[in-house]
């Protein structure tokens, strides 16, 4: 474990030394979140706003909804890279599973965005916003500690993408369609609490998208320990699966690789 626990490390040094990188990521972070506080700001001007939600405790939702895409790096355009250069055959050869490298430098480099989101972000929100949600800063740190689990399960899906190229020679194609799942079924611009009858969110929280979303930012409106406790436990379970699955889709893409002489 010492070994990953390095690859973490460096990966957090270089993530934060990267400075234009993380302000232009963080600015688009930004507007974002302006375009959508603004958007159901003037839908809640205009009458139509859900009344057991208020203008206010929306706005949040609909920023850490954002946040949860920005915190993890884009860890699938590097092992996109990885497969296409043939690089991945050199990290094969190592002793180190390839796999476990790149999920190590992606956590490190996510506990890197979470030290700047976190810390920069709530100034900024309680700016645009204009007060703090009425759970206050319990219903923040709830949620904050639920993206946190969220976002690894995240990276999960980010290798799964990156290791589809040795198939489809296209993993932004895959992320973007993992995306499209997520922005269906996660509640990313709707909570899962609105969502019509046929795709109710009592059934919707059980998927592993709303785990990454839905479930955790959800946690802004009422938040408890029991339902954090249950939201944690969605997710633990969704990063055993997701992650056995990664484990045999590797083990895949190693018999492409030999089979291929890589």
């Amino acid at each position: 474990m010492i070994k990953y626990y390095h690859f973490a490390r460096i990966a957090f040094g270089d993530h934060l030394s990267g400075r234009l990188r993380i302000f232009t990521r963080y600015l688009i972070f930004l507007l974002l979140d302006w375009v959508m506080i603004a958007m159901w700001d003037l839908i809640y001007k205009s009458g139509y706003g859900p009344e057991q939600i208020s203008v206010v405790d929306m706005g949040w939702y609909m920023a850490f909804s954002q946040m949860m895409f920005f915190l993890s790096p884009r860890l699938f355009i590097v092992i996109d890279s990885d497969v296409r250069s043939g690089n991945v055959g050199y990290f094969l050869n190592r002793p180190i599973p390839y796999l476990w490298m790149r999920l190590s430098e992606g956590i490190g480099a996510l506990f890197g965005n979470l030290l700047i989101y976190y810390i920069v972000s709530v100034p900024f929100l309680y700016w645009m916003i204009g007060e703090f949600p009425s759970t206050g800063w319990f219903g923040i740190i709830a949620v904050m500690g639920g993206l946190v689990l969220a976002s690894v399960l995240h990276l999960l899906f980010q290798i799964l993408a990156g290791l589809s190229t040795f198939w489809t020679n296209d993993a932004i194609f895959i992320y973007h369609s993992y995306q499209k799942f997520c922005l269906l079924f996660g509640g990313i611009y709707v909570p899962l609490a609105l969502y019509p009858g046929f795709l109710s969110g009592e059934v919707l929280k059980f998927f592993p998208f709303a785990s990454m979303v839905g479930n955790p930012v959800s946690l802004i409106f009422a938040p408890s320990l029991v339902g954090f406790f249950e939201v944690l436990a969605l997710q633990i379970f969704w990063l055993g699966f997701v992650g056995f699955g990664l484990s045999a889709f590797y083990r895949l893409c190693l018999r492409k690789v030999e089979v291929h002489g890589g």
